[in-house]
């Protein structure tokens, strides 16, 4: 335990499985709770996490490098109202408090209720619900985000994901250290803390092939990205900014936003593809619109690396979509 840095316990789960994932201003890989903290300290820490309120002591004399210091164990309260993780300093004076923003998942709903505020006030204020797609609107770059999807559509008991992120805040890009686990009691719901890391991990920009895919949007206005999990059919991520109008966001559910009669022919596009084919083209497929109205697009869909790895059958497809501005290509729902 280093003496004057504050550092982060998960408590994600009961006692026996906490861990450590920062300190200082480093992430830190699950490192075991008993092991990462002193006997003497988990006391404080403890009865931070069950009262749930912040917890002071001064430190005994002892022949420890912490003797007569003070302790300041800080509880992260979640939206459930539950203590996902919780904030300990040993020193001197305390530090200024890292940002912590708790979150809870429901894989079911597609529902990611947060605290962003936590983080700071650079971060989004007064929002803290998202559905579907809509948290990545503000992500820059997230490498591992299919792998962390994946896990969480299979939600085995007692899974658990650790990686950073790349968001778009006020102030520029910062990095995020995302921390989730998922309850065994219901595996389809997970808690997590997300950790401003940024002055150890540098923000990274869009990869490559990312900014390969602005410069195409540049210049083929009319067309779109995205990407769908194959399973469900339900949009994971926009690669390119959405398609304006289009129903999407909201807690929508995408499968029901082709026209019905269009319907049948994108659930044999994705058995061709967890067969094993590859590009497969959908000429003038209809989608609803925020209007009322539907919209017209020329789709292809082709299957994309990434998720569990190891896997036999693709997980994730990308999702081109060129929206046709003839008139005559959009009808009323009436």
């Amino acid at each position: 335990m280093n003496i004057g840095r504050w550092a982060l316990v998960e408590t994600l789960g009961p006692v026996g499985t906490w861990s450590l994932v920062w300190a200082g201003t480093t992430p830190k890989s699950w490192k075991s709770f008993d092991r990462a903290i002193p006997a003497r300290l988990r006391p404080i820490v403890e009865s931070a996490h069950a009262c749930g309120a912040v917890v002071d002591r001064t430190l005994p004399r002892s022949r420890h490098a912490w003797s007569e210091q003070s302790a300041r164990a800080v509880p992260v309260t979640g939206p459930d109202g539950r203590v996902h993780a919780v904030k300990l300093w040993v020193g001197g004076v305390a530090a200024p408090e890292p940002g912590v923003a708790p979150f809870r998942v429901d894989t079911r709903d597609r529902l990611l209720e947060t605290l962003p505020r936590a983080l700071g006030p650079d971060f989004e204020r007064f929002r803290t619900r998202w559905f579907g797609a809509e948290p990545f609107e503000s992500i820059e770059r997230f490498d591992g985000a299919l792998e962390f999807i994946a896990l969480m559509a299979r939600s085995e008991p007692g899974s658990r994901w650790l990686g950073t992120a790349t968001v778009r805040t006020a102030a520029g890009l910062r990095s995020l250290l995302l921390v989730a686990r998922n309850a065994d009691a219901d595996r389809a719901d997970w808690r997590g803390v997300a950790v401003d890391v940024t002055d150890s991990v540098p923000p990274q920009r869009k990869t490559f092939e990312a900014s390969t895919i602005d410069l195409l949007r540049r210049t083929t206005p009319d067309l779109y990205l995205a990407i769908v999990d194959i399973a469900q059919v339900r949009l994971i991520r926009w690669v390119s900014e959405p398609v304006p109008g289009l129903l999407w966001s909201g807690g929508i559910d995408e499968r029901t936003l082709p026209h019905p009669a269009d319907r049948a022919r994108i659930l044999d596009a994705r058995t061709a593809i967890r067969d094993g084919a590859g590009a497969h083209a959908l000429p003038a497929v209809r989608f609803a619109t925020e209007s009322g109205a539907w919209m017209t697009a020329d789709v292809e869909i082709s299957p994309l690396p990434g998720g569990t790895p190891g896997a036999q059958i693709p997980e994730f497809a990308l999702v081109q979509l060129t929206v046709l501005r003839d008139p005559a290509s959009h009808e009323s729902n009436a």
